[in-house]
């Protein structure tokens, strides 16, 4: 799995720093999570081409995580896109999206499919999506958890060597298919293949306030990425408008056990230098890995 953050700043963009935008690449899916104005071109810069993206995932409708959708669609259409793109968000994004189709006359040229957001898990190709609610003052928003689903385990050429399975049959065992030799024999997969290796997990907690949910959810996560607006200097700042604050995120990766963090979102009051003290807030309630997102920062499970 690997995560590229196209957007990293929150309500307003920066110099240096987008709107809310993550692209998650898995096992043949490209996964856009929350698209705030300007995606598109921060894809461009990220050498990224938005015709590979199969799905979408709108967090809450809050302006800076959802209106760069449309004029992404617009652009998709333009371009002649094939393929059929999944938007998944609160069930009142459907009728806005589609006035605001109808309003200017351009009806995308590809098939959009809306999928209302409800909590629970839902299976998308070789992933899962699970939504939770979050608390963001209220509004309704959703935390996504991302999970792909478990691969083979390692094939190994010693043992079919022994069994004396021919090269031709050796991808239908990788496939988990049982084979019969020349001889009559039954060769079955796990003869020669390792444990299932699990899937990797990331969980985006979007906008919200620390919160139990966030926490469940990334008790068997790879990676957590996290909100951190504001440092604890502005507790109650955070507070009052549903957000948390760089050592609120540590507290939250810390009682889930997550074993990597990574803080995003933050306020566009504070510069590139000072987000070095996000690390260092989050770190004083966790001993795990913290990064700070940076636009264009990559990372992989």
């Amino acid at each position: 799995m690997r995560i590229k953050f196209l957007g990293t700043s929150s309500a307003v963009p920066t110099k240096d720093r987008g709107l809310p935008a993550i692209l998650v690449k898995t096992m043949g899916d490209s996964i856009l999570l929350d698209c705030g104005e300007g995606t598109q071109r921060q894809m461009i810069m990220a050498k990224e081409s938005i015709m590979d993206i199969d799905k979408v995932v709108i967090t809450h409708l809050h302006g800076d995580h959802f209106f760069g959708l449309f004029p992404m669609i617009q652009t998709l259409s333009i371009l002649r896109k094939g393929s059929e793109l999944t938007i998944l968000g609160p069930r009142s994004l459907e009728p806005l999206l589609t006035s605001i189709m109808e309003g200017t006359g351009s009806k995308p040229g590809f098939k959009v499919n809306f999928i209302g957001i409800e909590r629970g898990e839902m299976r998308l190709g070789n992933f899962t999506l699970e939504f939770f609610e979050v608390n963001h003052n209220g509004f309704e928003t959703y935390g996504v958890k991302v999970k792909e689903r478990d691969r083979p385990g390692e094939f190994d050429p010693r043992k079919a060597d022994e069994l004396g399975v021919p090269v031709f049959m050796r991808g239908f065992l990788q496939k988990g298919y049982s084979v019969k030799l020349p001889d009559g024999r039954i060769v079955n997969p796990g003869d020669v293949m390792g444990p299932p290796r699990r899937g990797s997990v990331l969980v985006y907690s979007s906008d919200t306030r620390p919160t139990e949910s966030v926490i469940r959810a990334s008790r068997d996560a790879d990676l957590l990425i996290h909100e951190a607006t504001y440092l604890d200097e502005l507790k109650d700042r955070a507070e009052s408008t549903g957000h948390s604050t760089a050592l609120e995120a540590g507290e939250v990766a810390s009682a889930s056990g997550v074993k990597r963090l990574i803080l995003t979102h933050f306020s566009a009051r504070y510069s590139d230098e000072d987000l070095l003290k996000f690390r260092e807030e989050a770190s004083k309630a966790y001993n795990g890995e913290v990064l700070v997102a940076k636009d264009f920062l990559t990372v992989e499970i």
